[in-house]
């Protein structure tokens, strides 16, 4: 009898209380691009789930087994008590098999476990990726991970970035390692905001199963050096899923890394972690925003004082919130109270400025600041995102600055239509970003990311590239549509009136205008004696001299 074929019947009966996946891998070679992976889905209900490779084919350096649930944790390992260097756990996992190791051995086995069950069922996509001896190894050279050799990725992510870690590869399954030689590119893919559905959480994993796959979905991250690209920092967009993959290359040979994907946020607490705002009074907030937003695009520069007081309030609010988020000792609180108290007393200063001096180019200039800032902000987020240049630090703020200087300078040459221009563009952005935070969008995130700058170690070196969907293209046309339409209907209103508003205040300090000085001609009000004639009269506002011979 075959040895191979009652090993099988003996694990079908050692396992008839439980589940068992029996695979066959013979139809499937290195090298093919549409044989090289074998993917499945399956419904698993018990506890421990064996898994069956069998008739590997001759030519199969090694392999791949990958385990893919959503928001489940499980253990994927060699026996069925998990222990230390031959189990992964997680939602996105796997496992490397060895032919060498295994003595050429065309069967394999391996377990699934459930180790804290929430449902009944669990969807799982199970996923093997064949390769050919002289293929580089995934997580080959290994340092950290739970596993001797660590094929997956580690997502980790705090209220601003997504780390995700992941080992070195060896050159070939001899566990040779050398970095100068082995060549490790990292991708990702975005799936849909705020799409938790498991739907698009399987979709979007398949693109990125295979090096053909991944190059063909996937964007490609920037290049870093060796330590960093086996910590990769991402710009986390909260409530939106994201892919990462990797891809390493020796010679002729390539290999795939396990996926992991990450949505910035607790997937069990869909509504409270994953979605903005969530406090009350961050949706007050945003609601204020949004009307005073609105106000300001379109009645701005007619309600001059009001928008002097909004702007100066922002200004203050946004550079104290950006100082004192250099201190990694202050709570979140504790930099909001205080931010929002120096910008309500920053806003009523400038008040005060503007009612004892009353010149214009003192108090537009904060609203040109606050113009060239979002400029420079979106600049950086959208055509200069994810230069090398860039991450230096030194190299970026002086970028940044010099495209604010630049804003001012043109928003100087007409202090009036520049004045219009700058607080309709910051209403429109105000008013649609706080709409976002009800409907979605990234828009906010503009703003946001240079805030991460300031206040998040190592931010420059974190991959920002935003995702763009349909939902934030619409909300950039609605976002030109309404500053076009404001700076209109402000120019317009503003035809024909003085391009501010006079200060009483400040023009009357010398003293009330006397009746003469508002009557007398504009040269030589006041005759010499001598020019004088004893015979003149005056008809309204003229002089008519009369000449004696």
């Amino acid at each position: 009898m075959n040895p191979l074929f009652t090993l099988v019947c003996f694990t079908s009966i050692l396992f008839a209380d439980s589940a068992t996946i029996n695979i066959d891998l013979s139809t499937f070679h290195p090298g093919d691009e549409n044989s090289n992976v074998l993917k499945h889905y399956y419904n698993i209900t018990d506890r421990i789930t064996a898994i069956n490779v069998a008739r590997i084919a001759d030519d199969v350096g090694f392999f791949v087994i990958q385990a893919h649930t959503f928001i489940e944790n499980v253990t994927l390992s060699n026996s069925t008590q998990p222990v230390e260097g031959s189990s992964s756990t997680g939602t996105n996992i796997g496992l490397v098999w060895l032919a060498k190791e295994q003595k050429w051995e065309p069967f394999a086995r391996f377990y699934l476990t459930r180790n804290a069950p929430i449902d009944n069922s669990i969807r799982l996509l199970l996923v093997i990726n064949v390769y050919d001896e002289r293929d580089p190894v995934p997580g080959g050279c290994n340092l950290s991970f739970e596993t001797d050799i660590a094929p997956y990725q580690i997502a980790e992510y705090t209220d601003d970035v997504i780390i995700v870690k992941s080992q070195p590869p060896s050159v070939d399954g001899s566990g040779r390692c050398d970095d100068k030689k082995v060549q490790v590119d990292l991708y990702h893919l975005y799936l849909g905001e705020r799409d938790n559905t498991i739907e698009s959480y399987f979709d979007n994993i398949e693109k990125m199963l295979s090096v053909r796959d991944i190059m063909g979905h996937g964007t490609m991250v920037p290049d870093v050096d060796v330590k960093r690209k086996y910590s990769r920092m991402y710009s986390s967009y909260r409530g939106t899923g994201e892919v990462f993959a990797v891809i390493s290359k020796f010679g002729n040979g390539t290999s795939a890394y396990v996926p992991a994907v990450s949505y910035g946020c607790d997937l069990t607490k869909w509504q409270d972690s994953c979605l903005a705002p969530v406090a009350l009074h961050w949706k007050f907030f945003c609601a204020f925003v949004l009307f005073f937003g609105l106000f300001i695009c379109f009645f701005g520069h007619r309600f001059f004082k009001f928008t002097l007081y909004i702007i100066s309030f922002s200004f203050g609010l946004l550079v104290t919130y950006l100082v004192i988020s250099m201190e990694e000792h202050f709570s979140f609180t504790e930099k909001t109270v205080t931010a929002f108290t120096v910008g309500f007393i920053y806003g009523i200063i400038w008040l005060l400025i503007w009612r004892r001096f009353g010149i214009p180019i003192l108090t537009v200039t904060l609203a040109f600041i606050m113009f060239g800032f979002l400029v420079a902000s979106l600049l950086f987020n959208t055509i200069l995102v994810d230069i090398h240049v860039l991450t230096n630090p030194v190299n970026f703020w002086l970028a940044f600055t010099s495209t604010i200087l630049l804003c001012i300078i043109v928003s100087m040459v007409n202090m009036l239509y520049g004045h219009i221009s700058s607080i309709s563009c910051l209403g429109a952005y105000g008013a649609v970003a706080s709409f976002c935070f009800y409907v979605g969008g990234n828009l906010p995130y503009v703003f946001i990311n240079t805030y991460r700058r300031v206040a998040v170690k190592d931010f420059s070196m974190a991959v920002v590239d935003p995702p763009m969907g349909v939902i934030d293209a619409m909300q950039i046309i609605l976002w030109v549509l309404m500053m076009t339409f404001g700076i209109y209907v402000q120019r317009r209103h503003q035809m024909g009136k003085p391009p501010f508003p006079p200060n009483r205040n400040a023009s009357s300090e010398d003293g009330p205008m006397n009746e003469t000085s508002e009557t007398a001609p504009l040269l030589y009000p006041d005759y010499p004696d001598y020019v004088r004639s004893p015979n003149y009269s005056t008809h309204g506002n003229y002089y008519m001299y009369s000449h004696t011979g």
